[in-house]
C-alpha cells in the first residue's frame, strides 16, 4: 500500500488514509468530502488542505487533533480505507476492494467508538444506523464555528 500511496502523491493526487473500522461506507466519505469542499469554497475552512478539512468532517470532530487521533492508521489497525480526493492516476493494484455505499451491518461498538451514543442509536432502526454517521458528519458545520 505504501508504494501506491507514494506514487499517487508524486503524481499530485491528494489522498486520505483512514482507519477502516470507523468508515461506515462510501456515502460517509463522500459526505465528508462534500462538506469540506463547500467549507473551502465558502471560506469557512478550518485547515489549509482538502485532505485535512475532509478529515474533520469524516471524523465528526471539530478539532483537527481529535480528528487525527480518531481516524489515523496505527500499528493495531487491521482495515484501511484510502480515499482519493482529487483527480489523477491512482492505481490501487490487486487485493483492494471498493468501499460499499453503506456497510451492510454497522456494529454498535464501532458507532460508539465514532462518538454516537446509545441514546442516538435508540432513535433509528438497525438498518438506518448509517444515517447517524451522516448526521454527525453534517453537524461538524455547526460545532466547528
Amino acid at each position: 500500500m505504501k508504494e501506491q500511496v507514494a506514487a499517487a502523491r508524486e503524481a499530485g493526487v491528494e489522498l486520505l488514509v483512514l482507519r477502516g473500522d470507523l468508515v461506515f461506507g462510501r456515502d460517509h466519505i463522500s459526505a465528508g468530502v462534500l462538506h469540506a469542499r463547500r467549507a473551502i469554497d465558502e471560506k469557512r475552512n478550518s485547515s489549509e488542505s482538502l485532505a485535512m478539512e475532509a478529515l474533520l468532517y469524516i471524523s465528526g470532530e471539530r478539532q483537527l487533533a481529535s480528528a487525527i487521533k480518531k481516524m489515523s492508521v496505527g500499528p493495531s489497525t487491521t482495515e484501511v480505507v484510502v480515499a482519493q480526493l482529487t483527480k489523477g492516476g491512482f492505481d490501487a493494484g490487486e487485493g483492494w476492494t471498493e468501499v460499499p455505499p453503506v456497510r451492510a451491518y454497522i456494529d454498535a461498538r464501532a458507532l460508539a467508538a465514532f462518538g454516537i451514543t446509545e441514546a442516538e442509536l435508540s432513535t433509528v432502526p438497525e438498518a438506518r444506523r448509517g444515517e447517524l454517521v451522516l448526521e454527525k458528519v453534517a453537524s461538524v458545520d455547526i460545532t466547528k464555528r
